[in-house]
C-alpha cells in the first residue's frame, strides 16, 4: 500500500508522523516536500546523521533497479525505539537541494517506493507537501491512495479546490483522491466539504495542537501520542487505510 498526503498548510506533516507512528503493521514514512522537509525538525531532531535521508538514499540508489533501490531504503533511513514498527526517510533539508531531483529522480522513487512492500514488507505513506510544478508528481500517480488534506474554513476549501483541479489535471481522474478534513472547529461541514470537491470523504482528524508540537516542533512529549486524541483517530484511520479501504467506509470520527 502507498499512500501519499497533499495539502496546504493543512497538517500534512503531522497526518504522516500520526499514521507512521499508529500503522499497524512495518511502515515507511517519506518526506518528499520539495519544498524543504519538515519532518527532522520535530520528532527526529536530533536524531538525523547527513548520510540518511532522501537525498543519500538518491544517491545511492541512481543506477540501481527499483528493486534494489527499495532493499537500499534500510541504509537511509532513521528508526525511532518507540515506534519499531516505523522506518522514517527524511526528506531534503531545503529547497535547493530538492532542486536536485529531477523528474527522473522522482520517477525512481515512484518505482522503488512501489516496490518497498515486496522488497521489505512495508507498507509507505509519503509527505508531499503542497502541490506545484515541482510536486514529486511521479510518487503521487504511483500511489494507492492520494489523501487531500483539508480544514474547515473557507480559506482552506478554496485551497483544496484548487488542489483538485491540479490533481485531475496531472492524474487525469481523481479515481484515488480522498479527502482527509482536520476537525479544526471551523463552519463548514467534512461531507460537504467532499461533495463540492467531488472526492469521497476519507476520515476526520481531530485539531490536537498539544500532540502536533510533538510531531513537528519538537515540543517535549506529554502522556504518550498514542493516547492523544489524535493518536487515538489515527490509529483507528490508519487500519483501515492499512486494509485497502476506499471511500466512506473510510471515514473516521465524522462530526454528526
Amino acid at each position: 500500500m502507498l499512500i501519499t498526503i497533499v495539502g496546504r498548510q493543512s497538517g500534512v506533516t503531522t497526518a504522516t508522523w500520526a499514521f507512521g507512528l499508529s500503522w499497524p503493521g512495518a511502515v515507511l514514512a517519506v518526506d518528499a516536500d520539495p519544498a524543504g522537509g519538515e519532518m527532522a525538525a520535530g520528532l527526529l531532531l536530533g536524531r538525523v546523521q547527513i548520510d540518511r535521508g532522501l537525498l543519500s538514499w538518491s544517491t545511492a540508489a541512481r543506477r540501481a533497479s527499483p528493486v534494489e533501490a527499495a532493499s537500499m531504503f534500510a541504509g537511509h533511513v532513521v528508526g525511532l525505539p518507540e515506534a519499531p514498527q516505523l522506518w522514517v526517510l527524511p526528506g531534503f533539508q531545503s529547497a535547493a537541494q530538492a532542486a536536485a531531483m529531477d523528474v527522473g529522480g522522482w520517477d525512481g522513487l515512484a518505482r522503488a517506493l512501489g516496490n518497498a512492500n515486496a522488497a521489505m514488507g512495508r507498507d509507505v505513506v509519503v509527505d508531499c507537501g503542497r502541490l506545484g510544478d515541482r510536486t514529486c508528481w511521479p510518487v503521487i500517480r504511483a500511489a494507492d491512495r492520494v489523501l487531500l488534506m483539508s480544514r474547515r474554513s473557507g480559506r482552506s476549501i478554496h485551497a483544496a479546490r484548487n488542489a483538485t483541479s491540479l490533481l485531475s489535471s496531472r492524474m487525469g481522474d481523481l479515481r484515488s483522491v480522498g479527502l482527509l478534513v482536520v476537525n479544526d472547529g471551523g463552519p463548514y461541514d467534512p461531507r460537504a466539504i467532499a461533495e463540492g470537491l467531488g472526492v469521497p470523504l476519507v476520515g476526520v482528524l481531530p485539531a490536537d495542537p498539544a500532540t502536533a508540537a510533538v510531531l513537528v516542533d519538537g515540543a517535549a512529549p506529554g502522556r504518550g501520542i498514542g493516547r492523544s486524541r489524535l493518536g487515538k483517530a489515527a490509529a483507528s484511520l490508519a487500519g483501515q487505510l492499512a486494509h485497502g479501504a476506499r471511500g466512506p467506509a473510510a471515514r473516521v470520527g465524522v462530526p454528526r
